[in-house]
Parts: structure tokens; sequence; C-alpha cells
């Protein structure tokens, strides 16, 4: 489910039509209190926030809305919209986790493809989240950590790991680490 926060309904049943037009399913909801009902009472896939939900055109509620999400469903993506964009106030929004920044009035096919490029990252960023790395991956992370750890000393790194220099040196060669490997800074 897309949730749609806006206060303005024409723009509300706009986007909810071309989004479920596109086969999407949609929530709509007018103003803060509904907003947040609606996500605790459902995680959306994505939300679509407008950055002023009343008269006032500084974007504050937006951000300040956008930061409440972040708490409550930090994983969903949101997009941000508005018809008084500035640079700062989208370089404050993509700041706090915003997928992106559209302006009002905006094209169809650009938003839609905005929408669908927010749902795709966040569901890959999901699949990344669930996947549980091979041994061979956290081996070499961990053979990686140990010798920066010991400031590249191939001697106290075999030792924190509990294996011999050689068996050490086995595995630099094994997970492709330059012999002289030199610590991360």
């Amino acid at each position: 489910m897309i949730l749609i926060v806006d206060d303005d309904r024409a723009v509300r049943m706009s986007i909810k039509l071309m989004l479920e037009r596109a086969g999407m399913v949609c929530e709509t909801a007018g103003d803060e209190r509904s907003a947040l009902e609606a996500v605790r009472e459902r995680e959306p896939q994505l939300i679509i926030l407008d950055m002023n939900l009343t008269l006032e055109t500084t974007g504050r509620q937006g951000i300040e809305m956008l930061r409440k999400f972040r708490v409550l469903v930090p994983d969903v993506p949101v997009i941000l919209i508005t018809a008084w964009g500035t640079i700062s106030l989208a370089v404050e929004g993509m700041s706090l986790g915003a997928a992106n920044f559209i302006t009002k009035p905006w094209r169809n096919v650009d938003f839609l493809a905005q929408v669908r490029k927010a749902l795709k990252d966040a569901e890959k960023a999901g699949e990344e989240r669930n996947r549980v790395p091979t041994l061979e991956e956290v081996e070499r992370s961990t053979v990686i950590e140990a010798i920066d750890r010991c400031n590249g000393n191939m001697s106290a790194a075999a030792e924190l790991l509990g294996i011999t220099r050689q068996a050490l040196y086995r595995r630099v060669q094994k997970y492709g680490l330059p012999v002289d490997y030199k610590p991360r800074t």
C-alpha cells in the first residue's frame, strides 16, 4: 500500500488515480493525525508526503513529519512533494532520508518512474538486510578487521584470531588481500 499525504483533496485523488491505474494500491490522508494513524495501523510500502499541510509554505511541517516517519517506519521510503520547493528544503529532506523530492506540478510519467524506483530500491534494501552473509564473507571481514585492529602487524593479527601467521597468510592469499596489507584509515 502507498500512503499519499496531502491537504489538497484534488492532489490526493490525482496521485491516487495515477498510481491505481498503474496497478498500485493506495490510501490517502489529508492531515498529520490521519497520516500517522494510517502508518501505525498498516505499514505502507511507500509514503508520498506533501511538505505543507496547511496554508504555511515553509515546508517545516513536511520535514517534521518526515522525522516522525523515520522513527515509526525507518525502512519505508518517503517521496516529498511541494509546490514551494527550494534547494535547501530538498537538501534537508534528502539528508533526513527522503527517497526523492518532486515539485508540483509534475509530469505523471516522471512521477510514476520515481515511485517505481523508490519501491524497487526499498525492495532491494530489504533483501540485503535479510541476507545472511556466507561463512567465507564473515571470515574475510574478520581477517580484515583483525589486521586493521593490529595496524597491519600480521603476527599480532594472527594471535588475535587464534591462528598461526602461516594460516593468516593463507587466508590473506585466499581472499586476494595484498601480502603487505595496510589497515583502513
